[in-house]
């Protein structure tokens, strides 16, 4: 949990950074699942060890030297994703499924990387190839409000922002294990398309 101490120091020295998250208690504690999330910023990374559940993250080999972040990524031995490798795909499932074999949850952006604007980028097959083959559930969660504190590239903090959180039902092992790679990754992005629809009509109301 060392790495989720240092998140919430990092998020406590921004004040004006307000943190909203819904549904922690649909993570299991002691059972792996895959978790999903959409990607708006580096700030999601930070951000989503709100949900203090056990879990590693997997991430591409530069974030792990960024200020701060790296030092996240390295204290809770999150698995690393070297891109420019041919063999990255096929390290990257043997990694997450000794960490989920050990009983260890795995936290992925299916996106890849940011998505420079709103609407969320492609799916990539990972994350939904690892759960079919540990026959575990997957764990949409969406958010909003992160792409407000730096912009792209900057360390130049914007202003207030409030990054919401919220998790999404399990698609329980039983379906995941009936659809195939490409349904289920269509019925995880609608549901989190749907998801984030929700949150940001809500940030329009407040």
């Amino acid at each position: 949990m060392m790495g989720t101490f240092w998140a919430w120091h990092y998020q406590s020295l921004i004040p004006f950074w307000k943190l909203r998250l819904e549904g922690r208690k649909k993570i299991p504690w002691k059972r792996p699942v895959v978790l999903v999330a959409n990607h708006r910023s580096l700030i999601d990374i930070l951000a989503l060890y709100k949900l203090r559940r056990p879990f590693k993250w997997t991430s591409k080999d530069e974030n792990f030297k960024l200020p701060f972040i790296g030092m996240v990524l390295s204290l809770t031995n999150s698995v690393r994703i070297k891109r420019e490798s041919m063999r990255s795909g096929a390290q990257f499932l043997i990694q997450a499924e000794n960490e989920m074999l050990k009983g260890s949850s795995i936290l992925l952006f299916p996106e890849g990387t940011r998505s420079r604007s709103r609407e969320m980028r492609p799916f990539k097959e990972g994350a939904f190839v690892l759960a079919k083959k540990l026959g575990c559930g997957v764990i949409p969660i969406v958010h909003t409000g992160s792409e407000k504190t730096f912009d792209r590239g900057s360390w130049v903090l914007k202003g207030k922002t409030t990054i919401h959180i919220r998790v999404l039902d399990e698609i329980p092992a039983e379906e995941v294990k009936k659809l195939d790679v490409k349904m289920l990754i269509k019925m995880v992005r609608m549901k989190m398309v749907l998801g984030i629809a929700e949150l940001e009509k809500e940030s329009l109301a407040e």
